[in-house]
């Protein structure tokens, strides 16, 4: 396969969360993966949350690693972000102090994160078991803060991802829900997103990455501690078998053919967050060809 993007003066600029569900794409990264490809990149450094969807939103990245409702959120887009690949299932948590129960949490405060797939598991978590309106919710800044917040008693409950989740538990934190009581065994955390326009005018590029990403995978697999072993900077403070049980957690999963009506069911969440009416969720935010075209190559590498 010829890619375009070999041909390019510039590189092709990335975008990434900081979760665990990010691994393949940080191990293609730091194994430098990309290469072999034909494919030049340079990834942005992850400046906080909201970063990673500022920099699909004004162009600065053309393809990156993102929280899977944020296609939902920018669904109105005039140049849309579109779901190409997955990256890591699951791996999300609301977690309470020691002892707490979900009925527990009424009239309490419970730190979540704005404009994130952390928000949509709480509000969903909350009117399953009968508790919206019922709580205080609070917007947190980073995953630090939930964390010192819930220890130190400032939050009741949090949410919070891997590998924190697997941190938290092992202080003694209770697990309040998983995603999967309200979600279902195979929800995605963080996909792989680009601009309609890019996946429409540069579609070679999105297969290089996403074949970088299935590579990435496959020695995840072989080699789950070698591979943590390489993108362990970028989990500051974490031991290695701390990850290694974030991974168990929070597997990573790039073929997401299947598994798409995990992500289009958070769609009526989605708008009632953000106080938008309940339309029909547009069909157009996942497009799976990228995807299906990377597999078969690496099919036949």
């Amino acid at each position: 396969m010829h890619s375009t993007a070999a041909t390019m003066t510039q590189p092709l600029t990335l975008t990434h969360g900081g979760a665990l569900s990010n691994l393949p794409l940080f191990l293609a990264l730091d194994a430098e993966l990309f290469a072999p490809l034909g494919l030049d990149v340079f990834a942005a450094p992850l400046d906080g949350f909201g970063s990673t969807a500022g920099r699909l939103r004004d162009g600065t990245a053309a393809i990156g690693t993102t929280g899977f409702t944020q296609v939902l959120a920018d669904a109105t887009s005039h140049d849309p972000l579109v779901a190409v690949a997955g990256s890591g299932l699951r791996g999300m948590a609301v977690l309470g102090r020691r002892g707490a129960t979900l009925k527990g949490l009424v009239g309490a405060t419970v730190g979540t994160f704005a404009d994130d797939p952390m928000q949509v598991l709480l509000a969903d978590v909350l009117a399953h078991h009968g508790l919206d309106g019922r709580v205080h919710v609070r917007m947190m800044r980073s995953l630090q803060a939930a964390a010192d917040g819930l220890e130190q008693g400032e939050f009741q409950a949090v949410t919070t991802i891997e590998p924190w989740i697997s941190l938290l538990r092992g202080r003694g934190a209770t697990l309040l829900s998983d995603g999967t009581d309200v979600w279902g065994p195979d929800y995605p955390d963080t996909i792989l997103v680009a601009r309609r326009s890019v996946v429409d005018t540069a579609p070679d590029q999105i297969v290089t990455v996403i074949r970088a990403m299935l590579r990435a995978e496959r020695m995840i697999g072989d080699h789950p501690r070698s591979a943590l072993r390489a993108v362990a900077h970028r989990f500051p403070g974490f031991s290695l078998d701390q990850l290694s049980a974030g991974l168990v957690g929070q597997p990573p999963c790039v073929d997401l053919r299947g598994k798409q009506a995990a992500l289009l069911d958070r769609w009526p969440t989605v708008r009632r967050l953000a106080g938008l009416p309940p339309d029909p969720v547009p069909s157009t935010l996942v497009d799976f060809r990228c995807l299906a075209r990377a597999v078969e190559a690496e099919a036949y590498a």
